[in-house]
C-alpha cells in the first residue's frame, strides 16, 4: 500500500470492496459539472470500491481535502472551478495520489504531471480502475500507436499525417447586447474556409440566427444531429454529412452545422453532447468555429460552459461604444472567475469603431487590460449590402470592414488567405448607367406627355357630374 493506515481504516460509511481484506478507497472528487457527477458518483459508490468523503465545489475545497491525511486519492476535472496552474502544481506537489479528468490527454502539458490522466468522458469504470491504479503508485500511460519497422517508406509516403497539431477551436463569445458576435463568426469561418477545412457551428442557444443570415435549410440543425445519437467513427460520419451545409460558394471548404430551431428542443443540447460533437469535429477539420450566446450562466447555458471551456481561444466580442466596452469588461471579468479561462486564451476584437466618436486602441487596452487582437471600423454600406445579400462580408476584399475582417483570418491561419474570383456578371456600362439615371430624374418629352394626359384624364373621370 502506498498510504499508511490502510489495513484499519477507522472510518464510518467505509464499506467492504469487492475483495476481501481491500477497504474501500477514501476519495475527494472536484469534478466541476453537474452532469459529470451524476454520470460517475453513483457508479462509484455502486462499486463499494471508492467511497466519496469529501465532494468539492471549487479549487479551495479541493486543496483543503488533499491537506488531510486521511485520503486515499483524489479524482480531480481540469475544468474545476477557480482551479488554475497554481491549484495544479500545489496538487501535484501533495502525496495524495490523483486522477485528473482533462479535455486532450495526449497534449505535452500531461505527459510528466504526476497523475493518472483521463479523458473528460471516460466512464466509470475507467475512473474506479485508475483511482485503484493511482493508490496503489501505478502512472499509466495512454497507449501510443506501434511503429511497423517493416512497412515500405511508400506505405509510409501514402499515410495521411494526423491533423490534430494543426486544429484550432475559436469560440466567438460576447457580453450583452449584439455587438456583432454572430457577424464575425459567419466571416470568421468563410474567409478560413477558403483556404482550409472549416466549419462553423451555431452553437447559440438562445437565439441561433445563421441559417437566417446565410438563407440555409433550418431544418438541417444541431439538434436533429443530437437525436440521431451517433456512437461509432461511421455513425458520425453520415449524420454529420447529413446536418452540414455550404457555406459560402467562394468558400468551398467552408461548412455550417445550423443552430436550434426552436426553444423547446434546446434540452436535447447537453454538455456531455457538445463535448463529444466537437471531439468529432476537430477529428474532421482544421478549424472549428463555434458561436455562442451571451449567456454563461444558469441550467440553460451548460452547453455554452463546455464550449467556452473546450475553446483552445475565446475572441470576446465588444461594441466599441461606452456601454458596449462596459459590457466587456464584466464579461471578462466572468470569463476569468467562473470560466477560468486566463489571458492567452481571450482575445478582444472590438466591432463597429469609429474613430470621430469612440476611444483609440490603446485607451480601449489600457481599460479592460487586454489586447486587442483586431478593431473592425464602422462600415454600414459594406455591412448591409453583405446583410441583403446574405453573404459574408470577408468576401467583398474591397470594404474596408471586409479588409479587416480577412486581415484576422489571416492570422488565426497563420498564412495569407486568398479568396476565388468572384462571378463574373454583366454589367451595364458606366454610360448606360448614367443615361438610366438621367432618365429617372428627367424624363423625356414623350413620357412627360403622356403623363400629363394620363393624370388629366383620371381627374376627369374622377371629377364629380
Amino acid at each position: 500500500m502506498s498510504r499508511s493506515g490502510r489495513d484499519a481504516p477507522d472510518v464510518a460509511g467505509a464499506t467492504a470492496g469487492p475483495l476481501a481484506g481491500w477497504p474501500a478507497l477514501r476519495v475527494a472528487v472536484g469534478l466541476g459539472d453537474p452532469e459529470r457527477e451524476q454520470r460517475l458518483l453513483p457508479t462509484l459508490g455502486e462499486t463499494g470500491e471508492c467511497f466519496v468523503a469529501r465532494r468539492c465545489l471549487a479549487a479551495e475545497d479541493l486543496l483543503a481535502a488533499v491537506r488531510d491525511d486521511h485520503l486515499d486519492a483524489a479524482l480531480v476535472a481540469f475544468d474545476l472551478h477557480r482551479l488554475g496552474e497554481g491549484g495544479l502544481a500545489e496538487l501535484a506537489r501533495s502525496a495524495v495520489p490523483l486522477v485528473l479528468l482533462v479535455a486532450q490527454p495526449a497534449d505535452e502539458r500531461w505527459r510528466g504531471f504526476p497523475a493518472v490522466v483521463l479523458p473528460l468522458d471516460a466512464t466509470a469504470e475507467a475512473v474506479t480502475q485508475a483511482l485503484r491504479a493511482a493508490a496503489r503508485g501505478e502512472r499509466p500511460q495512454a497507449e501510443q500507436p506501434r511503429r511497423d519497422s517493416a512497412r515500405s517508406e511508400h506505405e509510409l509516403r501514402e499515410t495521411p499525417a494526423a491533423p490534430a497539431a494543426t486544429l484550432s477551436l475559436l469560440a466567438v463569445w460576447s457580453g450583452p447586447g449584439s455587438p456583432g458576435r454572430t457577424t464575425l463568426a459567419i466571416n470568421l469561418a468563410a474567409a478560413l474556409g477558403a483556404v482550409a477545412p472549416t466549419i462553423l457551428v451555431d452553437a447559440d442557444l438562445a437565439g441561433p440566427s445563421v441559417a437566417a443570415y446565410l438563407d440555409l435549410d433550418p431544418t438541417r440543425n444541431l439538434y436533429m444531429l443530437a437525436h440521431a445519437e451517433p456512437a461509432t467513427a461511421r455513425e458520425w460520419d453520415r449524420a454529420i454529412a447529413q446536418e452540414v451545409q455550404p457555406l459560402a460558394a467562394r468558400s468551398p471548404h467552408g461548412a455550417v452545422l445550423c443552430g436550434v430551431p426552436k426553444r423547446e428542443m434546446r434540452a436535447a443540447i447537453t454538455g456531455r453532447f457538445l463535448e463529444r460533437l466537437l471531439a468529432e469535429l476537430r477529428s474532421r477539420y482544421r478549424h472549428v468555429i463555434l458561436d455562442i450566446g451571451a449567456e454563461a450562466m444558469g441550467a440553460e447555458a451548460a452547453a455554452h460552459r463546455v464550449a467556452l471551456r473546450a475553446a483552445d481561444e475565446v475572441l470576446l466580442v465588444a461594441a466599441a461604444d461606452l456601454i458596449g466596452l462596459w459590457h466587456a469588461r464584466a464579461a471578462l471579468a466572468h470569463l476569468r472567475s467562473h470560466l477560468r479561462a486566463d489571458r492567452e486564451r481571450a482575445a478582444l476584437v472590438v466591432n463597429r469603431h469609429d474613430g470621430r466618436f469612440h476611444h483609440r486602441r490603446p485607451e480601449i487596452e489600457w481599460a479592460l487590460g487586454v489586447p486587442a487582437a483586431a478593431v473592425l471600423p464602422w462600415d454600414y454600406r459594406a455591412a448591409q449590402r453583405a446583410l441583403a445579400a446574405q453573404q459574408p462580408v470577408a468576401l467583398q476584399g474591397s470594404s474596408r470592414l471586409g479588409r479587416g475582417l480577412l486581415d484576422l483570418a489571416e492570422r488565426v491561419h497563420q498564412g495569407r488567405i486568398e479568396l476565388p474570383p468572384a462571378p463574373r456578371t454583366r454589367e451595364r456600362s458606366p454610360w448606360l448607367r448614367w443615361a438610366a439615371s438621367l432618365r429617372q430624374t428627367w424624363p423625356c418629352p414623350r413620357h412627360r406627355v403622356e403623363s400629363e394626359q394620363g393624370a388629366s384624364h383620371a381627374g376627369h373621370v374622377a371629377s364629380p357630374r
